[in-house]
């Protein structure tokens, strides 16, 4: 192990629960978007400890950039609901930030694979390994981290992963991870390209639990990084040959249709069912109330959004027996289910990323990722869009909040400039 380092402080991004904070933050963000991050609320820039190896097997990881998630964002706009289950997963106070990426500045002396100086994609999930739990519980054991039985236990604070785990998160010069969260970045590779390896593990563990062939109509509903990255699985990986998709603004039709897909719908609800009948051929019915339907439409759906509002359309325009797999989280509302039942449609929540199997190979989804990259399987440079130093929090927000202005997809930290 190399010498500890002197004790000193650093600048974090950090949220706290705070009942006043939280009620201005409101108040202010009800007026604008930025009034959510603006001084004196729950988000500020502290200077908090610089973090030290929990246990021999760790590592000290200096960053070099950190993502802006969707789910960072709903945070700070506090869009989250009081009785949401997840609540018991996470505690506070949280620095920011899971997406990270960086070089190994320091390694426990039980740490056998890593050495200062390589360069890494972190696994954000703070699973029995972390915890220093053994055994490990039976879905760990089989590589299922995201459902590990033990984010309340162990070593560690309560809490699921990176960002979500009182002092442990990327929006930070240095960050503390265990062994099994490191993964090398091959020399091939950029820290810009390795940043995205959260976000496109989400969307290609969503795609592995749709199991498309290369003939299904496959429509991806919400164009984010995680729909984007979506559609480069489906057209690079998978060998989908039609590809549909749903987006919000002009910019993010032409980057899905660069990508791969078909054709791009901007519009949404009543009239979306429309449109996607309209171009399968499917027959529409009217009831008295609603929105149309139809018997036959897409063949899957991959819902990046999970909104009632995109669940109930997708349940509509998706055909009798077809699959439908959500990776977004909203506030739970009302959906009209009804199709859901009557054209017996398969629905399948998929949470982030673990071990995964794809064309006979078992891996982290990390390692495919990696992999795909250094064999220029596909190029995702054109999903980062901006990046600014941490200091600069309030404009990055700013930036993710006003896509329709800035085009944003995805944001990130960038802490290579300042150190």
């Amino acid at each position: 192990m190399s010498g500890s380092p002197p004790a000193a402080t650093m600048p974090a991004l950090q949220f706290d629960f705070h009942l006043g904070k939280l009620a201005l933050a409101k108040l202010r963000g009800l007026r604008r978007p930025g009034g959510y991050w603006k001084p004196g609320g729950p988000v500020a820039l502290r200077q908090v400890p610089r973090p030290a190896l929990p246990a021999e097997d760790w590592v000290i990881v200096q960053t070099a950039y950190c993502g802006i998630c969707g789910s960072d964002m709903k945070e700070l706009t506090l869009s989250g609901a009081r009785d949401n289950p997840l609540q018991t997963l996470i505690s506070f106070p949280q620095i920011m930030g899971h997406e990270a990426v960086g070089t190994i500045e320091q390694a426990g002396g039980r740490v056998t694979r890593l050495r200062p100086g390589d360069r890494v994609a972190l696994s954000p999930w703070l699973a029995c390994a972390p915890r220093g739990i053994q055994p490990a519980c039976p879905r760990c054991q089989e590589g299922d981290y995201t459902h590990c039985h033990n984010f309340r236990r162990g070593q560690l604070p309560p809490g699921m992963h990176l960002g979500v785990t009182p002092g442990f998160g990327g929006f930070a010069p240095y960050v503390a991870a265990h062994e099994s969260q490191c993964f090398v970045i091959p020399p091939e590779v950029s820290f810009e390209a390795a940043v995205l390896a959260e976000p496109f593990s989400v969307a290609f563990h969503s795609c592995r639990l749709l199991e498309p062939e290369p003939d299904t109509l496959v429509l991806v509903y919400g164009l984010g990084v995680i729909g984007l990255a979506t559609i480069i699985c489906l057209k690079n990986l998978f060998e989908v040959k039609r590809v549909l998709a749903v987006g919000r603004y002009p910019f993010q039709k032409e980057l899905a249709r660069r990508l791969g897909a078909e054709r791009v719908f901007l519009t949404s609800g009543a009239r979306l069912v429309e449109e996607v009948a309209a171009f399968t051929g499917a027959e529409l019915y009217t009831p008295d109330r609603g929105w149309k339907w139809c018997m036959d439409g897409v063949d899957a759906v991959l819902d990046t959004i999970s909104s009632a509002a995109t669940l109930e359309a997708g349940l509509r325009f998706l055909k009798a027996q077809g699959r439908l797999v959500f990776t977004g989280v909203e506030v739970p509302r009302r959906c009209e289910n009804t199709p859901h039942y009557f054209k017996e449609l398969e629905i399948i929540g998929s949470n982030a990323f673990a071990l995964e199997t794809f064309r006979g190979r078992k891996a982290h989804a990390f390692e495919f990722f990696l992999k795909f990259l250094a064999e220029k399987k596909f190029d995702p440079s054109p999903l980062v869009t901006h990046q600014f130093p941490l200091a600069q929090y309030q404009a990055a927000f700013d930036t993710l909040a006003g896509k329709s202005g800035s085009h944003a997809v995805k944001v990130v930290f960038d802490f290579t400039r300042s150190s």
